[in-house]
């Protein structure tokens, strides 16, 4: 059999129009319940880049996948206008995607499970905190809390700088109702080793890294609100709430962005059954494409198949 593309929407909690793809191998039978994962986006917010081999590679295994775009990303619609990251509300569109496969007849609702790649790891882990219908999860590259995160990537000035402008941000937001965009990179103060990395990509699409430039932006751009809210993604709160269901951590050992010593500490978090793969060499970028990519997928899928098809 071959794998079918289905587009597909569904709706937030807030009424907005998420836009999805499902993928799944041959033709879907409501007589035969298949296992199913949903697929939660890195910082791009867009199922276009990278997610597409990794359905494919899910959806050819036996699983139904749903790789979608948050709201204010890809096709899906907007809750402000663009750009804007704000964990809490893609929290919330995860567990849209997760109650849209529970209903569809072709899943087995009791066996569904989240994959999720970077910036999509506090995502996937709160949306897993607050549904006991996932019942496994598989985190990518994902970043610890917010704050650690972040302060990670800068200088202690720098950080102590960065605070005081969310801090002048979030007074002016009051007065105001508006938010200063700024580079995403004066945000999250990605190294040279990455821009280094990411510069001999062949595509954009080939790294969940960066979202688009926005508008006549040269850069991609993000609002002050956006880092304000980054600060209150906390995924350590709440990973030991995963618990009983199974959870794997695959990092780069080498990776330049979500450093894998806080990544080991929100390991050391979660309860049993918990396991952490380390790469021995690889970057952040190395887990999006080529090679990496195929590696981290492949623990992936042996991970889902032990936990999810019983």
């Amino acid at each position: 059999m071959s794998v079918n593309v289905q587009p597909v929407s569904f709706f937030s909690g807030d009424g907005l129009k998420i836009a999805g793809e499902i993928y799944v191998d041959g033709k879907p039978d409501a007589r035969s319940k298949s296992p199913a994962i949903v697929l939660c986006q890195g910082l791009s917010g867009e199922k276009r880049k990278v997610l597409p081999e990794v359905a494919n590679a899910f959806a050819a295994a036996g699983y139904v996948t749903l790789a979608f775009d948050y709201c204010g990303c890809g096709e899906s619609e907007d809750r402000r206008k663009r750009p804007y990251v704000l964990p809490s509300e893609r929290v919330e569109d995860a567990l849209s995607a997760i109650a849209y496969m529970a209903q569809l007849p072709y899943v087995d609702r009791g066996r569904i499970g989240l994959y999720s790649i970077s910036y999509g790891g506090p995502v996937a882990i709160h949306a897993a905190a607050y549904d006991r219908r996932v019942k496994c999860l598989a985190i990518v590259s994902g970043p610890a809390d917010g704050p650690e995160f972040l302060a990670s990537l800068m200088t202690p000035p720098e950080w102590e700088a960065l605070l005081e402008e969310i801090e002048a941000d979030r007074s002016s937001r009051a007065v105001t109702g508006k938010s200063a965009l700024v580079p995403l990179a004066h945000i999250i103060r990605f190294p040279d080793s990455f821009w280094a990395r990411y510069r001999r990509l062949g595509s954009g699409d080939e790294s969940e890294s960066l979202p688009e430039a926005a508008g006549q932006a040269p850069v991609p751009m993000l609002s002050l609100e956006s880092a304000d809210a980054m600060l209150r993604s906390l995924p350590g709160t709440v990973v030991p709430l995963v618990t009983p269901r199974p959870i794997l951590f695959i990092h780069g050992g080498a990776d330049d962005v979500a450093k894998p010593e806080l990544a080991k500490g929100l390991f050391d978090k979660a309860g049993q059954p918990r396991k952490f793969v380390s790469l021995p060499g690889l970057d952040h970028i190395a887990l999006d494409n080529g090679e990496g990519l195929r590696k981290q997928v492949a623990l992936a899928l042996q991970w889902f198949d032990e936990h999810l098809k019983l």
